[in-house]
């Protein structure tokens, strides 16, 4: 990512084939069978040890919290992305996490949960984590055609090239939260906005965030969060394919 701060929002991909894959929050079985599915190979160590010819994998965030085994997913994606053959971007749940450990601001229990298995690792572990989570961006700029991003982005927020400070802050703001009103919900969630229900940008938004019962492609825009943590379905989205495929919690 480079070092200028007019380019931290965004890091471009010209990755032809891609394997796109939504928030996993801790479901690492589900994960290495989706990975399987798509022509991957995972280790006995936990780690991708095998490759299809030509594709780039690309994470949606949000890797820990909420399911049974934060650590071990977290050490697949650190490890893959080190690689340089997968990238991601930045969701909610890695800058709460982030937060935590540098600022040790307030956090839910499900995070304290994913906090405590860090650091139950030990200091390079989580020094190793800061370093991981500090270096996502908060958007993919793939083949100047595709926007992947963890919570979305409306067209009057794809200047990822700005330089007014608002609009970079609204930028990374929906990228990781979606499109939040400041409102709540009665049930203390942060109010949304369906963005992609009037979306007619030209660039092809994937997405997710925002748990889905039906994956499907709206105004060129998809989000593949099916809530792994909770149905036990994990979504990937090949490209330029436009293929969903899923794994199931058995």
């Amino acid at each position: 990512m480079a070092a200028d701060e007019g380019s931290r929002i965004y890091e471009k991909l010209d990755a032809d084939r891609m394997d796109v894959i939504g928030d996993i929050h801790g479901c690492f079985s589900e994960l290495a069978g989706l990975l399987e599915k798509l022509g991957y190979e995972v280790g006995e160590d936990g780690l991708v040890r095998g490759w299809p010819e030509g594709r780039t994998l690309v994470f949606l965030g949000d890797f820990t919290d909420r399911g049974p085994e934060p650590v071990k997913v977290l050490r697949l994606a650190m490890d893959a992305v080190k690689s340089g053959r997968a990238r991601s971007v930045r969701g909610n749940h890695e800058e709460k996490i982030l937060q935590k450990l540098i600022k040790g601001t307030k956090a839910k229990e499900e995070v304290m949960e994913t906090l405590r298995a860090i650091k139950a690792e030990g200091p390079e572990f989580i020094r190793q984590v800061i370093d991981f989570i500090d270096g996502l961006p908060y958007v993919m700029l793939c083949r100047n055609d595709i926007l992947i991003v963890h919570g979305g982005l409306k067209e009057e927020l794809q200047d990822l090239d700005t330089t007014d400070r608002k609009l970079r802050g609204r930028i990374k703001r929906m990228a990781i939260y979606g499109d939040i009103t400041g409102r709540q919900l009665e049930d203390g969630r942060p109010e949304r906005l369906d963005w992609a229900a009037d979306y007619k940008g030209k660039m092809t938004v994937i997405y997710g965030h925002t748990i889905v019962d039906r994956v499907e492609w709206r105004n060129n825009t998809v989000n593949i969060d099916t809530g792994c943590f909770r149905t036990g379905i994990l979504t990937a989205v090949r490209m330029p394919e436009r293929e969903f495929v899923q794994s199931r919690r058995m």
